[in-house]
């Protein structure tokens, strides 16, 4: 059996996308010939709060190696809180000593966070063992803001330097979209051989089997559950003024939950402006902290109307867009024409969605929403549930998803034809100190 080492910061009992990300593929990878290496930190040294639901769901087909990381109470102190450049020191050593005595085929970095990409050229010139960039988002995102404050500018400036060399010498590029590949074929002018691929966030049906109960409640009850981001704003408020246009008539409670990326101690509502602008005092309730994935999944099956919205880029993913569809809630979508999400949900001739683009502003499409919000809302109890076998919605199940990863591997294993433990050989690589070792 082939084996991979996936260098995943955030994993169970995290709950982040990038640890929802990895433990779909962990689930399903030995299943399809290979065998993963999960390379993380202890809990202690993440942010995040912990979901114990997470360590059952990812199963335990998997070996696991835990480093330490720089503690975070006295890195802040310096301005530093990513957790990959907290745990570097100690990612280092763990990985060259694990690839000598395990030679394995494929080494994956799944990111953010992104300071993890530092080493991968690195290991890769030490080694010879091929590896590949799963972007969830991308790190370098354009030009920096003339009123960006200075860590924004000092941090942009590392991505633009970094990501173009770990880009340059990976052997297979991911990313949840189209949108985050074509940008980095625009901006480091990459060759037409080498290998990117769009592949979006998976889900594993299962994970809505829970029992839940429908809320009793007089209004109907919509609920949003993840992160609000400076590029959505534009999306969110005309999103906002249709609700409250629609409470007018409609008793209607709106909830937001988990839309800080901050911890515990950090999270700030990110809605309030609007709250006051439209007057949603009575109500909208935001509760900025993330809630555990179980917490999610069951606030999820227990609304009424769930709320789907991107930002003004294109290469907005939504990790929690094959969730929507496997929990068969109604939802309403406001994306972004070009977006997976919104090209998805046309192909599958979804009823009840919006788009726009630069074009069409989402300010321009409030009368449209407020139209087809109403709509669901005298549906929503009539809702027909998306059918999982369809074709279209099996290839983005996790272990659709896992398949697409593998599949470029293979290709390349196939096309080198030899097997990493050779290439590593050819190096010869030793446990021998030297001026040249890493550590």
């Amino acid at each position: 059996m082939k084996k991979i080492f996936i260098i995943a910061p955030h994993f169970p009992p995290s709950a982040l996308p990038p640890s929802q990300r990895v433990r779909l593929m962990v689930k399903h990878l030995k299943s399809l010939g290979w065998y993963p290496h999960i390379f993380t930190t202890f809990p202690k040294y993440r942010e995040e709060k912990e979901d114990t639901w997470m360590t059952k769901l990812v199963g335990n087909d998997f070996d696991l190696t835990a480093v330490r990381a720089l503690n975070q109470k006295k890195t802040r102190k310096f301005g530093i809180g990513d957790l990959g450049l907290r745990m570097i020191p100690y990612l280092l050593p763990a990985i060259k000593k694990a690839a000598i005595k395990e030679k394995p085929d494929f080494i994956l970095y799944p990111v953010p966070p992104w300071y993890i990409l530092l080493i991968a050229p690195l290991i890769k010139r030490k080694t010879s063992i091929p590896y590949g960039i799963d972007f969830i988002d991308p790190w370098f995102v354009g030009e920096i803001p003339i009123n960006a404050g200075f860590k924004k500018r000092i941090s942009q400036k590392i991505a633009r330097k970094f990501e173009k060399k770990a880009v340059l010498k990976a052997d297979v590029i991911y990313s949840v979209s189209e949108g985050i590949n074509n940008n980095l074929i625009e901006r480091y002018n990459l060759p037409e051989n080498k290998v990117l691929l769009a592949v979006p966030y998976g889900v594993e049906p299962s994970d809505f089997n829970l029992d839940t109960v429908q809320q009793a409640s007089e209004k109907v009850i919509f609920r949003y559950i993840g992160a609000v981001w400076n590029n959505s704003y534009p999306v969110l408020e005309p999103l906002l003024k249709s609700l409250s246009d629609i409470e007018k008539e409609t008793p209607i409670k709106i909830e937001f939950y988990g839309t800080s990326y901050a911890g515990e101690k950090f999270a700030k509502p990110q809605t309030n402006y609007w709250v006051d602008k439209f007057n949603m005092q009575n109500f909208m309730v935001e509760k900025p902290l993330r809630v555990s994935y179980k917490k999610a999944v069951k606030l999820t099956m227990s609304a009424n109307i769930i709320l789907l919205f991107g930002g003004m880029q294109p290469y907005y993913a939504a990790s929690k867009l094959m969730g929507l569809i496997a929990s068969g809630k109604p939802f309403i979508a406001f994306l972004h024409e070009d977006s997976f999400p919104a090209k998805f949900l046309i192909q599958l001739n979804y009823k009840y969605i919006i788009t726009y683009s630069q074009k069409e502003l989402p300010e321009k499409k409030i009368r449209e929403l407020t139209s087809k919000i109403k709509l669901l809302i005298s549906e929503k109890d009539k809702f027909v549930k998306f059918d999982l076998s369809n074709p279209l919605i099996q290839q983005h199940t996790a272990l659709g998803m896992t398949k697409e990863f593998i599949k470029p591997i293979e290709k390349l294993l196939k096309k080198n034809g030899k097997s990493q433990k050779k290439n590593t050989k050819s190096k010869n690589i030793s446990n021998r100190r030297c001026r040249f070792c890493w550590a």
